[in-house]
């Protein structure tokens, strides 16, 4: 019963993140020119990585889901001898895993000197991490009994990554700045947390005033 929660709570709540964060990176960017299109890549961040990370955490929840399937499936007659199918759905899973702690890095590098940036980022990157060592041990299963444990870890660890990024990037779909303005991330705290952990985006004039870290700046609609 448990790893069903989890396993449901973790596709759930990738695919609302990315539905939301998919929805707002292309709002704040309606209008943004054609041509130079390094300098608006560029100038889009933190929401560029965002949008890249939505597609990973969306396809992450789909080997999620077949990851479960492969070790719920009958096992063939020749299983002791076989490779197991599940060290296959493992392997493509951290390799997507990799590529989100990639993209966490990239964040962390670009915001580096911001230290409430380089703290959350660095959270995110470390909830990855953590992810690819439950991985391992879906790999090294030598029974489909301890491979289901090692999966439901792995389910447990997605919902933690998962919550993590939604610290850092829920809300921004809400933000309407007029033109000119800067995209803020204000450090806010959640729960009972004794330090900020978590970001408030919100719309300000001036980009020097923003406490935690800015983003894109908003465009005029044409």
């Amino acid at each position: 019963m448990e790893r069903v929660w989890n396993r449901n709570c973790a596709r759930a709540l990738l695919v609302a993140i990315a539905v939301l964060s998919c929805g707002a990176f292309a709002s704040l960017l309606v209008g943004q020119p054609r041509t130079a299109k390094t300098k608006t890549r560029a100038g889009a961040e933190p929401f560029a990585t965002f949008h890249l990370l939505d597609r990973q955490l969306s396809v992450l929840s789909q080997q999620s889901a077949a990851l479960q399937k492969t070790v719920s499936a009958p096992q063939p007659a020749n299983s002791k001898t076989a490779r197991p199918a599940w060290r296959g759905a493992a392997r493509q899973m951290d390799q997507t895993v990799a590529t989100i702690e990639k993209l966490a890095l990239r964040l962390r590098r670009r915001y580096r000197g911001k230290s409430f940036a380089t703290r959350l980022f660095g959270r995110l990157r470390a909830s990855a991490a953590s992810v690819q060592s439950a991985l391992k041990d879906v790999s090294s299963a030598d029974s489909p009994a301890r491979a289901g444990t090692a999966a439901s870890e792995v389910d447990k660890r997605i919902v933690t990554l998962g919550l993590q990024y939604n610290a850092i990037t829920g809300g921004y779909a809400a933000l309407h700045c007029k033109s000119g303005e800067w995209t803020c991330c204000e450090p806010k705290r959640q729960g009972e947390s004794a330090q900020p952990d978590a970001c408030r985006w919100a719309c300000t004039k001036h980009a020097q005033s923003c406490r935690g870290f800015v983003g894109v700046r908003a465009v005029r609609q044409r």
